[in-house]
């Protein structure tokens, strides 16, 4: 599992959006080929995708909040 690896190896501001990007890619892919060929089971993947990235992307935004400013922190 080379991929378990390198996602374990990246720092957590790299592979937050690596993630939320390829989830986003094939939630992407996954509704195209609904909207072109039909089969709900496609439609599912989709959302199932979709929820993946936005879920990952309020964890990122979270985290981005939580971070100090370096003007806040000073003084």
């Amino acid at each position: 599992m080379l991929i378990n690896l390198i996602l374990r190896v990246l720092p957590f501001w790299t592979r937050e959006p690596l993630v939320i990007s390829v989830c986003l890619f094939f939630a992407g892919l996954a509704l195209y080929w609904f909207f072109m060929v039909g089969e709900w089971p496609r439609a599912a993947f989709g959302l199932a995708f979709l929820a993946v990235a936005v879920l990952r992307a309020f964890v990122l935004r979270r985290e981005w909040r939580s971070r100090p400013r370096a003007g806040q922190t000073a003084g």
